[in-house]
């Protein structure tokens, strides 16, 4: 009869850990789920954030201008460049050309 009150005692504190075991685990998956839906929302911002930053264009295309009259080579937004006939102006897709063609940089391409 002794035994069958210390099997019983043993068996009701088993329960009663098991228990407690649930409820730990049940606490800490509500927890992995608040934080699957964190990274989920974070994951969208980031998603959006991505598709704008790619659908952005990357590079301008850079022009130069030089006149056929002087030995200069400006930005195409250079007040100089900007003075500079239709008809005179020369365009040049990069600074090497037009060192090639002996030109010298503006102060607006010096630095």
């Amino acid at each position: 009869m002794v035994a069958n009150k210390i099997l019983e005692q043993n068996v009701m504190n088993s329960f009663a850990l098991a228990k407690g075991d649930v409820k730990n685990l049940y606490a800490h998956i509500k927890f992995v789920l608040g934080q699957i839906d964190r990274l989920k929302q974070e994951n969208s911002y980031l998603s959006q954030k991505i598709i704008e930053l790619t659908s952005t264009p990357k590079k301008t295309i850079k022009k130069y201008v030089a006149s056929k009259n002087a030995q200069k080579l400006h930005s195409p937004g250079c007040v100089f460049a900007k003075n500079i006939k239709q008809k005179n102006k020369i365009i040049f897709d990069n600074k090497t050309s037009g060192l090639n063609q002996g030109l010298k940089l503006c102060q607006c391409l010096a630095y």
